[in-house]
């Protein structure tokens, strides 16, 4: 059986405005202005499914891994679009492709957390980051900041400088759900460098899930830390035990944090 994929874009009453079907590869092309709670639905008949779904040209593609015959994105207006470039989901032509990924190319050994079109809540799309906690609950302090291949922290706030903070809870974790079992060989954190507004984490726990810890001992840098270890299998990684440096600043934050593997 093919796999048929499909593009939909509905409107807040779930009315079909554009459809477009198709077998391996798949693009739609939308000339007219996105409304507020306009939402794009990517599917696929057969799950779970290796996809390169592009939604917008100011965003890169994203690699994800569908479990089940449907992803929905809604599309950020207002506050929620503070975390995109100004121009994203703009305008009044816009092209969105989805196509299947082959094996060969999925089972390299590559960054397997980006996800530049990861979103807060339930999603049916993997890889998936959450956190214990966000900063006021901004967009621009949510924990999908830190994989969206974004590296930009010199800075903090509206896009590109988009990050994640604990929100002054000693407490906090982040974590990235894969939706499967992958097997992970390196981790590469990048802390926001935003000194002397931002203090830095000096210390953190790598967790998986089979229980087994990695620590991290972290320098005050804005530069790729990076932590390779036996490959190891996990459906998930979270940073937890945080531990902040005794600098004054309250506000330690991580701007990307990338997981390698196949």
């Amino acid at each position: 059986m093919k796999e048929t994929l499909g593009i939909k874009i509905i409107d807040e009453n779930g009315m079909v405005r554009k459809e477009q079907r198709g077998e391996n590869q798949l693009t739609l092309i939308y000339p007219e202005k996105y409304a507020e709670n306009d939402q794009i639905i990517i599917e696929s008949s057969q799950v779970p499914a290796a996809l390169r779904v592009s939604l917008d040209d100011t965003i890169p593609p994203a690699y994800i891994w569908l479990t089940k015959p449907a992803m929905t994105y809604t599309i950020p207006f207002g506050e929620p679009g503070e975390a995109y470039p100004r121009e994203a989901f703009g305008g009044s032509m816009h092209f969105i492709r989805v196509e299947q990924v082959p094996e060969e190319i999925w089972n390299t050994c590559r960054n397997i957390s980006e996800n530049s079109l990861d979103q807060k809540g339930e999603v049916s799309c993997y890889p998936h980051c959450t956190a214990t906690v966000e900063t006021r609950d901004e967009s621009v302090f949510a924990a999908r900041n830190t994989i969206d291949g974004r590296f930009e922290n010199t800075d903090h706030g509206k896009w590109p400088y988009t990050s994640w903070g604990d929100n002054e809870d000693p407490d906090a974790q982040i974590q990235i759900d894969f939706g499967r079992t992958v097997e992970a060989e390196r981790v590469e954190i990048v802390l926001r460098a935003d000194f002397p507004h931002d203090n830095y984490w000096q210390e953190a726990t790598l967790e998986f899930s089979d229980g087994s810890t990695l620590l991290l001992e972290l320098r005050k840098t804005g530069e790729k830390q990076a932590f390779a270890f036996p490959p190891k299998k996990t459906e998930w990684v979270r940073l937890t035990h945080l531990i902040k440096s005794q600098e004054p600043s309250p506000f330690p934050a991580l701007s990307q944090w990338c997981v390698f593997g196949r």
